[in-house]
C-alpha cells in the first residue's frame, strides 16, 4: 500500500489537472498597489528541446531562456542551478552526507559508491548572450555566468545554451529505476536560472533543498523512444501525433513512424517543469465536470488487486 500511496503522490504531482489545449498567456510580475507599491519579481520563458537516449539514461539539450529583470538593480552576472551534479562521489551533498550525524537515510553512502554510467551530471557546453558567447564556469552544482553586458533594469535578455546530462541512479527524488521501478522520475533535471529578489541571488549548493525557482513559461519538446509514455507539467500540445491515451479517440492519429516520438508541452505561469516515463505506464484519463482532466499513469505490472484498484479509483 506504501508503494502504491507512494506512486500515486509522485503522479499527482506532476500531472493531476493536466489537460489538453493551446496555451498562450502573457505575465506581468511587476505589481503596484496600496499595500506594496515597490513589489517586483523576475521572470523567465524556457524553451527547450531535449533528445532522449533511453538505453543509457542519458540527454542532449537545446535551451533558450528569455530573462527579463524586473528589479531595480542591473546584473552583472547569472547563476543557473545544475543539480544532477550532486550525485557523484565527492560532491558536497556527498560530503555532508558521509559527515553529519544523522544523514538523509535516502543518501547515507549511497552516492560515494556510484559508478561513472551511474552518477548524475549537467555539462554545459555553449552560452550566449543575445547570441554573442559568454564565459562561464561550473562551481559544483552551480553554473556561474558572467555577462558580456550588463543586464539593466526592465531590460530582457535572450540566452542560448546547449548542454549534454545523465540521469543518476535515483537518490533523492529524480533519477532512474526507482523503487516503484519508473524508469525516469524528472525533477530538477534542467539548467534553472537561480532566483534573484530583494535579498540578492539565491545560490546554495545542492545539498538538501532545491525548490526556490524564478515563475514563468515553459515551452518543452522531448523525444524519447516511440514505447515510452511521458507525464508531464502543463498541456500536451500535439496528442494526435502522440497517442498514448493523450489522443482525441474520434480523430485519426498522425503518429510518426520514427522511432522515436516528440512530445510537445507547454506550461504557463509555473517556476518548475517536471516529467516522468515509462514504457510500462497505463495512462487512465478522468474528465471532470468543471472541465479538469485528471491523468493517472501508473505499471501495468502492478499486482492485479493494484490494478484493479487504479480502476476503480
Amino acid at each position: 500500500m506504501k508503494k502504491i500511496f507512494s506512486l500515486l503522490l509522485l503522479i499527482l504531482i506532476i500531472i493531476s489537472c493536466a489537460q489538453i489545449k493551446e496555451v498562450s498567456q502573457t505575465y506581468k510580475s511587476t505589481v503596484k498597489n496600496k499595500e506594496n507599491a515597490t513589489y517586483w519579481q523576475q521572470h523567465v520563458d524556457y524553451t527547450m528541446d531535449i533528445d532522449v537516449d533511453a538505453n543509457n539514461y542519458q540527454y542532449k539539450g537545446e535551451q533558450k531562456l528569455v530573462y527579463t529583470n524586473n528589479s531595480p538593480d542591473e546584473l552583472n552576472k547569472v547563476f543557473y542551478h545544475l543539480y544532477f551534479n550532486a550525485f557523484q562521489p565527492g560532491s558536497q551533498m556527498d560530503v555532508r552526507s558521509l559527515n553529519i550525524k544523522d544523514p538523509d537515510r535516502r543518501v547515507r553512502d549511497r552516492i560515494s559508491k556510484l559508478k561513472p554510467n551511474e552518477i548524475g551530471y549537467i555539462k554545459v557546453s555553449a552560452l550566449k548572450q543575445n547570441a554573442a558567447a559568454v564565459n562561464f564556469e561550473t562551481v559544483g552544482t552551480i553554473l556561474e555566468v558572467t555577462l558580456n553586458t550588463p543586464i539593466k533594469s526592465g531590460e530582457s535578455v535572450t540566452f542560448e545554451m546547449n548542454f549534454d546530462a545523465q540521469v543518476p541512479v535515483q537518490i533523492r527524488r529524480s533519477g532512474r529505476n526507482n523503487k516503484e521501478n519508473v524508469a525516469l522520475s524528472m525533477a530538477q533535471w534542467y539548467p534553472k536560472m537561480a532566483e534573484y529578489d530583494f535579498e540578492g541571488w539565491h545560490t546554495p549548493p545542492y545539498i538538501a533543498r532545491e525548490f526556490h525557482g524564478v515563475w514563468g513559461n515553459f515551452d518543452v519538446t522531448i523525444h524519447i523512444d516511440k514505447n515510452y509514455t511521458i507525464g508531464g507539467t502543463g498541456y500536451l500540445q500535439n496528442p494526435q501525433e502522440i497517442g498514448h491515451g493523450y489522443e482525441d479517440k474520434s480523430k485519426k492519429l498522425k503518429k510518426s513512424k520514427d522511432e522515436k516520438l516528440s512530445w510537445h508541452f507547454k506550461a504557463p505561469n509555473v517556476h518548475d517543469f517536471m516529467w516522468a516515463a515509462d514504457p510500462e505506464y497505463i495512462h487512465d484519463v478522468l474528465k471532470m465536470e468543471n472541465g479538469i482532466d485528471l491523468h493517472f499513469l501508473y505499471k501495468k505490472t502492478l499486482e492485479a488487486k493494484y490494478l484493479k484498484n487504479w480502476k476503480a479509483l
